[in-house]
């Protein structure tokens, strides 16, 4: 995702997770956003509990503008070897509208977590607060949560191993040094000096090319779970977006054009003339614009969760009026770094006409997920103004079908390039 640290690589469109700015480094978690601008001066109590070590929980307060007011958080438990109780209790300040409840873990193993309580206690009493798959019974419920973890890290709703009629989340967290790096491998990596920066780029596989293209604050590395896959039918060409991973940046304006030029100007320095193209969230935007600005390049392309412009009728509003408060703390502390301009770009961009759309001569897959921050009708738009387009929608899957579904989607994908 660039110079973040590496913990912090969020799931979610793009990490935009809402305490990325405030958790410490060494820490990845879990939680829901809450509204509570009905419980004005009431105190909260939220707790989980787990059968892990190195674990804390954490209670963060906004107003209604997204602006960060307070958190709250516990001591991590030592190592435990049953299921134990964690507990933050806090008062909501008059002005807080919304509440992210939260768990947060560190180092590698395997942590397990149970029954997210939150509860608002005032003068009329308690009243418990409904936190969806509470209890994690509902096995394909991930989706309800905001995650923030390692690429590396698996979360999986799981049987309890103290008691087979209950499930719990389950999270198995490695360090990179553990298993083959992906995004950081001397064997398999090359710099290219391309359009003014320095592009890192990794080839695995042998066969016909398929480049690889990320989505925000992300790298190579979250294409880990399924480069092997794709790696057994095509050659592989994974890149890091400018400013992210091992790639450099200028003082350039980021926008998609942008990094369309520069996939282009990497492919003619790897005398490439047309290629495979599968492009991730931002990755599918540059896919498109590659596409459209240079269609003797791109023989096909598969696009997952992409967008033509960002308002309401495209985006989940909770990911810009995320985006809207992480880029307010920024400026706020006079942090006009990389990941504000990367954030930037995220609210104002792109900007495809549909119509301009027509211009990709090459077969297109435009894939989303069923519950994808992307609005369904916006990605049947993209496929309808493509002439050459197939269309699929991934049931009971958000953003994230590369780690979701990596078996499936490599399917999809693989049987789409090459038509079997």
């Amino acid at each position: 995702m660039n110079k973040l640290p590496a913990t912090f690589h969020v799931i979610l469109i793009m990490l935009l997770f809402p305490l990325l700015t405030y958790a410490q480094d060494e820490y990845a978690g879990f939680g829901h956003m809450v509204d509570v601008s009905s419980f004005h001066a009431k105190s909260f109590t939220f707790s989980c509990t787990t059968l892990s070590q190195n674990t804390t929980v954490l209670v963060a307060c906004y107003d209604a503008d997204g602006k960060f007011i307070r958190s709250y958080l516990n001591e991590p438990l030592p190592v435990v070897n049953k299921w134990e109780p964690l507990s933050v209790t806090g008062k909501l300040s008059k002005n807080a509208a919304r509440l992210f409840v939260g768990v947060y873990y560190k180092g590698d193993g395997t942590f397990l977590y149970d029954d997210m309580r939150l509860s608002m206690k005032g003068g009329s009493g308690e009243e418990n607060v409904t936190l969806k798959n509470a209890g994690f019974e509902d096995t394909t419920g991930l989706n309800s949560y905001f995650f923030t973890k390692k690429v590396e890290d698996a979360a999986t709703i799981v049987i309890d191993p103290l008691n087979s009629s209950n499930h719990v989340l389950q999270v198995v967290s490695k360090n990179k040094t553990n298993t083959e790096t992906y995004g950081n491998n001397k064997t398999a990596g090359n710099f290219a000096d391309v359009n003014g920066v320095r592009l890192y780029y990794e080839t695995y596989g042998t066969g016909e090319p398929l480049v690889l293209l990320h989505g925000a604050l992300e790298s190579i590395s979250s294409y880990a779970g399924i480069i092997p896959l794709l790696a057994r039918n095509f050659k592989v060409i994974a890149v890091d977006t400018r400013g992210h991973g091992k790639s450099s940046a200028d003082t350039t304006k980021l926008t998609y054009q942008l990094y369309a030029e520069d996939v282009n100007k990497l492919l003619t320095y790897l005398h490439l003339d047309s290629v495979r193209v599968l492009g991730w969230s931002d990755g599918g935007n540059t896919g498109l614009l590659l596409a459209m600005n240079h269609p003797e390049k791109v023989r096909q392309l598969a696009i997952l969760g992409a967008n033509l412009y960002n308002d309401h009728s495209s985006v989940a509003d909770w990911v810009n009026d995320t985006l809207r408060s992480q880029i307010k703390v920024l400026e706020a502390n006079a942090d006009l770094n990389f990941e504000w301009r990367v954030k930037q770009c995220l609210l104002n961009e792109p900007h495809i006409d549909p119509a301009s759309l027509g211009k990709i001569s090459c077969n297109t897959l435009v894939m989303a997920g069923e519950k994808d921050v992307i609005k369904e009708p916006h990605t049947r738009l993209i496929a309808k103004s493509i002439p050459h387009s197939t269309l699929i929608i991934f049931r009971k899957t958000g953003h994230e079908a590369v780690r979701e579904i990596p078996e499936l989607f490599v399917k999809t994908v693989t049987g789409f390039f090459t038509g079997k």
